[in-house]
């Protein structure tokens, strides 16, 4: 699963530097990112996940968590314009037992 997390943000980059990059040393680069709404979509629709959560931090950046039934994990963070990159991605999510014992409800 972390592989097919790797090709999808691999697809949020965009292919128009493939050619170059094999021409090239490799680039140092920063997280892959794109449009929320196009993120938010992929993540929904090739893993099956939805966001359960967010938090937003003094920066203005939104963290958001998307999980799935199986278990696979994303954490985007968000700019204010709208640009959100991968953080983070893995499996075996474990949902807390009592959800409502966060002390910001």
């Amino acid at each position: 699963m972390a592989f097919a997390k790797f090709l999808m943000s691999a697809a949020l980059v965009g292919t128009a530097h493939i050619a170059p990059a094999l021409a090239q040393e490799p680039e140092s680069r920063g997280p892959p990112c794109a449009e929320r709404s196009h993120v938010a979509a992929q993540l929904r629709e090739a893993f099956g996940e939805r966001m359960i959560g967010s938090g937003l931090a003094e920066s203005g950046v939104l963290f958001e968590i998307y999980v799935s039934p199986s278990g696979t994990w994303t954490l985007l963070a968000t700019t204010p314009v709208g640009t959100s990159c991968l953080v983070g991605a893995g499996e075996a999510w474990d949902p807390l037992p009592e959800p409502d014992a966060y002390a910001a409800r």
